[in-house]
């Protein structure tokens, strides 16, 4: 048995998608200028061939099982491109990072006030901070904002399996009420600078 947090997002990108080719079809079918439909096909293959697979693939990724903690991240769209083909090519995805759960004293929560473009306001990031008994630290993005009950069942699995998980925060309780974690972490953010 294992739980994961964060999957392709394959609808989403047909409905983006889908709009790019409507369009791509009236400008097809207008015939403005002589190289509009050799214009129209090489955007039909841009869209196809890059655009759905990195819209669809997940950006960050972790899964637990009984043995390991997998994750990663895919910091950039042509990553995240790559990411999906070797998934079709590999049936299988590849995590940048395997710890062995045996091997890990405790998880810290916290999280990161990090700014959010285009529009220049700052949102939070929600982190894993894995201390693991030969003194190595692993911190790494833990939170999908689209499915928190896939989140909530993925850290309640890994603490099933012994991990203990320091939460001094209280980060992890205001997740399971459903409420917006930006709010909850504005407050502390402002009760720290008091």
């Amino acid at each position: 048995m294992e739980k994961r947090v964060g999957k392709a997002k394959l609808k989403s990108a047909v409905l983006y998608s889908s709009i790019i080719l409507i369009w791509v079809y009236l400008l097809f079918a207008a015939d403005l200028w002589k190289g509009m439909r050799v214009f129209c096909i090489v955007l039909v293959v841009i869209v196809i061939g890059i655009v759905i697979p990195g819209i669809s693939y997940c950006q960050l990724m972790w899964r637990v099982d009984h043995e390991r903690l997998y994750y990663t991240y895919h910091r950039t769209f042509l990553d995240k491109v790559t990411a999906f083909y070797s998934y079709v090519f590999n049936r299988k995805h590849i995590y940048q990072i395997a710890i062995n759960l045996n091997q890990i004293d405790y998880i810290d929560v916290s999280y990161a006030k990090v700014p959010r473009m285009p529009f220049g306001g700052y949102g939070y990031d929600l982190l894993f901070i894995v201390h693991m008994y030969d003194g190595s630290i692993y911190q790494f993005d833990a939170l999908i904002t689209r499915n928190r009950q896939e989140f909530n069942e993925a850290v309640d699995f890994l603490q099933a399996q012994g991990v203990q998980i320091h939460d001094s925060l209280k980060i992890l309780d205001y997740l399971k009420t459903g409420s917006y974690l930006s709010y909850y972490l504005e407050k502390l953010e402002e009760q720290s600078h008091d």
